[in-house]
This record gives structure tokens, C-alpha cells and sequence, in this order.
């Protein structure tokens, strides 16, 4: 029987590329989108070919329990994907998590963290001390509520819930929000900092979603999988890359208190003041510490994706290469 999945933040950077690989896959899976704006402007979106009707585009907020309580009983949804972020995030998280619970027909849910070791052990051990950007730090309690406060599933009596929690570093596609600085300034408007930060194709969060779900918690449940790469790039090594690919000097924003300001005030121009904070919070925990993984989780991600994950420098150059040509 097909499986039929809950993807939530179908929109986003990794729910589009997802929603793709799952239209794509033998298992013909039929996909429950919820979606705030009109169900037909997302099913637009979708690309050509693929075969809409196993697509379930329904209007409604996520915010809303009992919007997600329904669309679990009237589906039959088996699997649920979780990409959040928000304002609402923690809360928001929480309230779904109450409900698939509660579901007497999901299996298995595929949540996306971040790149790191959340656990109590982590906690106890300083991770915390850092730690203040608000779009990561609800990801502490929800990771502690699928690993201490979620009963596992049991094949037999068909009750409790199986997870997989996915741990992404920074987004490639981050770099296009720098685009006009660099081709007008010449400067990479965001500071990493020397401790090298590990960067992720949204393609490959996809498809470690993909391949979680397809999973159903037998190899992957109860497990984090890291996903990004296993060199840590500095602002300065990230700046060269940038150079070499559009061929023009790119020079790096240093990781001090001018470079905080100014990413700070750009960033809360377009997305509010207080991400824009968050942003800068983000940053400079990257400064102090760095963003990685270790070569097991390193082998962990290909074991999973069943491939290398993306090249920052391939992608790198073949946007600088289209930027040109434009």
C-alpha cells in the first residue's frame, strides 16, 4: 500500500525539492500539502509532469491543531515531514507533535534540526552557552521531546511514533542573499568567522528526507544524521572561492563588531529587527565556535543520501558562471 506523507513547509528551501523526489518515486506516495496561501497557487508551482493528482494542496494554518488533527484523520497520513521555522516555531512544533501523537495512522515523522549534539549530556557540557539565536534554539526542546518524550512505535500493537532527526548546516543557497554585495562591492556580506563552518545543498536535505521517510524508522529511527559537508569553510577561505569563480577580488566581512553591525542592519531592513538579531546571534556563535561534524556523521550522511553530498566549490562556480552569463 502507498504511503501517504504530511510535508510541512512544502514552500520552503527543502519542502520544494522534496516534494519533487517524492512525486518521482516509485512508491507513488500521495502527498498532504497544508498551505496558508490559495491550494491552487501551490499546486501551480509544482513541475510539469508530474502527476498532481496524488497531491493533496489544503489551505489552512499549521498554527491551527485542529486544522492538522483533520488532515491526519482524513488522509490517513503514515509519514510527516517537519521543515519549521517562524516566529511560532517552538509552539507551533509542539502542538503538531501532540497531534501525531494522538494519530492512529502515522508511523514515522522526519524532523529538521541542525547540525550539532543537542542532547542533556551536550547541554550539561556548556552547548548552551552560545546558543541565543531564537531559530535554533527551539530545536534543543524538540529534540529532547522525540528522544525522552515520545513513546516508540511498536510494530505490534501499532502504537507510539518513530523519528528521524535531520541535522543540516548552513545553506549554499544562503550566499544568494549576497549576491548584490558581491557583484557591487565586492564584498561576501556575511562573516563566518576562521573556526570553518560546514555548508549544505537544500537538495541534499531533501533528499535525506526522502530517503528518512522512505525509511519508516527500521534503520534511521531514533538516530540524528548530520548533512552538509565535512570541511568547515572560513570567511576568508569562502571569499577566495567567491573570487577565483567571478574573477574579481570578493573580500571576506571579519567576524567583529563592524561586521556584526552592518549584517545585522542589512538583514533586518528586509526580514524585521528581530531576526535580524537572531542572524547576528547565529554568526557569532559561528565565530566563537565554529559549525562541523565528525568523519562517523560524515559517513553516516552518505550512508543515508547513498552518495558524497554536493560540493560547495562546484556550486560556487556554477552560480558565478550563470551570474556572469546574465
Amino acid at each position: 500500500m502507498a504511503p501517504t506523507y504530511l510535508i510541512i513547509g512544502a514552500t520552503g528551501n527543502i519542502g520544494r525539492p522534496l516534494v519533487s523526489l517524492l512525486l518521482s518515486h516509485p512508491s507513488q506516495p500521495t502527498l498532504v500539502l497544508p498551505t496558508s496561501k490559495p491550494a491552487e497557487q501551490l499546486t501551480s508551482t509544482l513541475s510539469p509532469g508530474h502527476d498532481i493528482s496524488r497531491v493533496h494542496a489544503i489551505q489552512g494554518s499549521i498554527q491551527d491543531p485542529n486544522f492538522i488533527d483533520g488532515l491526519l484523520q482524513t488522509h490517513g497520513v503514515t509519514g510527516v515531514f517537519m521543515a519549521m521555522t517562524g516566529d511560532n516555531e517552538l509552539f507551533t512544533t509542539v502542538n503538531i507533535i501532540s497531534s501525531l501523537e494522538r494519530s492512529k495512522t502515522v508511523r514515522h515523522v522526519v524532523y529538521v534540526s541542525s547540525c550539532g549534539n543537542y542532547s542533556l549530556d551536550a547541554m550539561r557540557n556548556g552547548a548552551l552557552k552560545n546558543m541565543n539565536a531564537a531559530n535554533v534554539a527551539p530545536k534543543f526542546f524538540v529534540e529532547a521531546k522525540f528522544k525522552y518524550g515520545v513513546a516508540p512505535r511498536d510494530d505490534i500493537s501499532g502504537r507510539g511514533l518513530s523519528w528521524t532527526v535531520l541535522g543540516p548546516t548552513l545553506f549554499f543557497s544562503n550566499d544568494m542573499g549576497v549576491k548584490q554585495v558581491m557583484l557591487e562591492h565586492g564584498v561576501f556580506g556575511q562573516p563566518l568567522g576562521s573556526k570553518g563552518v560546514s555548508r549544505v545543498h537544500p537538495q541534499d536535505i531533501a533528499l535525506a528526507g526522502l530517503k528518512a521517510l522512505e525509511d519508516d524508522g527500521q534503520r534511521w529511527g531514533g538516530k540524528k544524521v548530520m548533512v552538509g559537508s565535512l570541511k568547515g569553510y572560513t570567511d576568508e577561505e569562502t571569499a577566495k572561492l567567491w573570487s577565483e569563480a567571478l574573477g574579481k577580488t570578493i573580500k571576506p566581512t571579519l567576524s567583529n563588531q563592524a561586521g556584526f553591525d552592518a549584517c545585522e542592519t542589512g538583514f533586518s531592513k528586509f526580514a524585521g529587527p528581530a531576526w535580524g538579531r537572531t542572524l547576528r546571534l547565529m554568526l557569532e556563535q559561528f565565530a566563537e565556535e565554529g559549525i562541523m561534524m565528525s568523519e562517523a556523521e560524515y559517513q553516516d550522511q552518505i550512508a543515508l543520501l547513498g552518495k558524497e553530498p554536493e560540493s560547495y566549490e562546484k556550486f560556487v562556480e556554477a552560480t558565478a558562471n550563470a551570474w556572469k552569463e546574465a
